[in-house]
């Protein structure tokens, strides 16, 4: 009995300790300014809109380590988020760059393997991954929803890496073979999230 009542206050201590430590820890709203403040890492949402569509295995693709079967060019818009709830109140403010993005063959119940280089921002990147179907799909069936992630390369001396996330709804319009196409009240083709780091600063000697 005395040596439960021991380990009950230990875990006592413990526990106050630890609440003490990590209200005092906690970040405030000045912390989370600083997260971006810092300039460590950089943070970009964008949308995408496909402008052009070529079948096949073209140039622009020849360095993607699969065989490609079409290249598509996405054009890159920031958006507009409401402060109140984050919701996307505006999809296409500003033009912020773009890119070249390969594919290789749809197989069912496979990810499909991706390649894109391009620019955000001004700055030249590349990136290699695979994009996967979504289990949830949007009610019409003409629009497939799936997500890509992407390892980033070939970034500024700058950076040190940093990876690609998507969240796409792809028209899938047979009768329709403009490559702009789009699903009336959805928004084609991504909403993406990119994460870049930089290179620590040197430490004064």
């Amino acid at each position: 009995m005395k040596h439960r009542t021991n380990v009950l206050a230990v875990l006592l201590i413990t526990g106050l300790v630890c609440a003490s430590a990590c209200q005092a820890a906690a970040p405030g709203q000045s912390s989370y300014k600083d997260e971006v403040r810092a300039g460590l890492e950089e943070i970009y949402v964008f949308r995408t809109i496909r402008t052009q569509r070529r079948p096949g295995a073209t140039p622009a693709c020849a360095a993607a380590p699969f065989q490609s079967t079409g290249e598509d060019y996405y054009a890159l818009w920031s958006i507009e988020l409401r402060a109140s709830d984050g919701r996307v109140v505006n999809t296409h403010k500003n033009g912020i760059g773009g890119f070249t993005a390969c594919f290789s063959r749809l197989v069912p119940n496979q990810p499909v393997q991706m390649y894109a280089t391009g620019t955000l921002a001004h700055i030249p990147w590349t990136g290699v991954g695979q994009c996967v179907v979504q289990k949830a799909q949007p009610p019409v069936r003409t629009a497939v929803a799936f997500d890509c992630t992407l390892t980033m390369s070939g970034l500024p001396e700058v950076y040190t890496g940093g990876f690609l996330a998507s969240s796409t709804l792809a028209p899938f319009l047979a009768n329709n073979p403009d490559p702009s196409a789009h699903v009336p009240g959805y928004l084609s083709t991504s909403v993406i999230t990119v994460r870049l780091w930089k290179k620590p600063p040197v430490a004064a000697k």
